[in-house]
């Protein structure tokens, strides 16, 4: 017995680092993991779009990378009382997709799950329209400017202007609470190009130009011609800085981008809903300089009342604009520039499963250490204590008496003391650097 008993006091911390380091390098490696986030517009209305974003998570020591998953699809489940609607939303080259669902009615409790394979996000739906339309930006209006006897207003018609875009410009001319018919305007634009030349206020005192910007700083000067009275109004024009122009033209929405670029993004909505969003591939326009794209425009029911275009995903850039889609007509429109807001993100979840993981690894490694300690001890103590009673029973028969046997032999007690904790510590270091290493 003496033999397995000596084996395997060598075979255990051998098994023990083995089994330490196959944890490590399996369970206890750092992994990426899938999540997903779920961006978009109000959930107490009636349309409920979203916009799913997958990607995988790895998180080093001193770092976290994400990374898009853009192979295949995610399904998209929204549950509430008596409804329960289910999506299979592929994703594109940036690891997105949208989903669109139309409920009976307004439901409370909304909860939305996106899966594949497994789930990579759960959260309630709790977006209020106020809440989602206060964080709106709005552009537009008149500007108002005093003129000798007339107050003058100017505003455009699609509430902001871009370079290098042409559009309206409404002129209202008023001489105290009356409509000024019959003034003649010229205009002169510095960093613009106005047309007509000249121009003639209406019955209401109204009149439209053309314009269109070559600078981001621009202001437009209007001459006022009443019979001899001769007044001049001057007005900043409002340009948004890099923005894409976006138009619907019969059947189709075009957006145009000022710069060369490869993608745009937009969404339809109202003043209370997100009706449905998308990616825009551009290519080069015609004329050069810039990108454009061509969509079928959708058939949506509520109508939407604006486009929301960006260079940005989540529709949260400075130039964003939500260009009106109604026509102005006496009053100039303002621009409604609705973002996506944060709905559900699964990744603080992800990680919490993740460092479950991990905890159960460290939990593991540490339990076989310790059993495995445990053992190495006991058999430690054992095998001293068979090789002590053995050399006993062999100097007995050789006739040497008690005293000359612990003289030759004495006892081994503080040698297998100082053994048992090098043993312990040895295994500690290993269990130390298993718990410390799993994460």
């Amino acid at each position: 017995m003496a033999f397995p008993l000596r084996w395997l006091l060598f075979a255990l911390p051998v098994a023990t680092v083995a089994f330490v380091a196959l944890a490590l390098v399996t369970g206890g490696a750092v992994r990426p993991y899938a999540v997903a986030r779920v961006w978009g517009g109000p959930t107490d209305a009636r349309h409920v779009s979203v916009r799913v974003e997958a990607l995988r998570v790895l998180v080093e020591r001193a770092s976290v990378v994400e990374a898009p998953i853009t192979d295949g699809s995610v399904v998209v489940e929204l549950h509430a009382a008596g409804f329960d609607a289910r999506r299979a939303v592929p994703l594109d080259t940036e690891g997105s997709g949208e989903a669109s669902f139309e409920l009976p009615g307004e439901r409370e409790g909304l909860e939305l799950t996106v899966t594949r394979g497994g789930e990579l996000a759960r959260g309630r739906l709790s977006l209020s329209a106020e809440r989602w339309a206060q964080a709106a930006r709005r552009r537009g209006g008149w500007a108002v400017a005093r003129a000798g006897s007339f107050d003058v207003r100017l505003g455009p018609a699609r509430g902001a202007l871009a370079v290098p875009f042409e559009d309206t410009v409404l002129v209202s001319v008023r001489r105290g609470d009356a409509p000024a018919a019959g003034v003649s305007l010229r205009p002169r634009g510095s960093g613009v190009r106005v047309t007509p030349e000249l121009v003639t206020t209406d019955g209401r005192g109204t009149a439209r130009l053309r314009v269109q910007p070559s600078e981001h700083v621009a202001s437009l000067t209007l001459e006022l011609e009443d019979g001899p009275t001769h007044e001049t109004a001057n007005f900043a024009l409002p340009i948004v800085p890099g923005a894409l122009d976006a138009r619907r033209e019969g059947g189709s929405l075009r957006i145009t981008s000022p710069v060369p670029r490869d993608v745009a993004y937009y969404a339809f909505v109202t003043e209370h809903e997100r009706l449905l969003g998308g990616r825009a591939v551009l290519v080069p326009s015609p004329n050069g300089g810039g990108a454009v794209a061509e969509l079928p425009f959708p058939a949506l029911d509520p109508a939407p009342r604006y486009v929301v275009v960006s260079s940005e995903r989540d529709l949260r850039s400075p130039a964003a604009v939500g260009w009106p889609l109604d026509a102005a007509g006496e009053e100039p429109l303002s621009t409604f520039d609705a973002v996506d807001a944060l709905l559900v993100d699964g990744r603080p979840r992800a990680a919490l499963r993740e460092a479950h993981r991990a905890a159960r690894v460290r939990w593991v490694v540490a339990a076989f250490c310790a059993v495995a300690l445990a053992l190495e001890l006991l058999l430690l103590v054992a095998f001293t204590k068979r090789s002590d009673a053995s050399l006993d029973r062999h100097l007995e028969g050789a006739g040497v008496s008690a005293e000359d046997a612990l003289r030759l032999a004495p006892k081994r007690s503080p040698r297998v003391v100082l053994a048992l904790v090098a043993i312990a510590l040895g295994f500690f270091v290993v269990a130390a650097v298993g718990v410390l290493m799993a994460r």
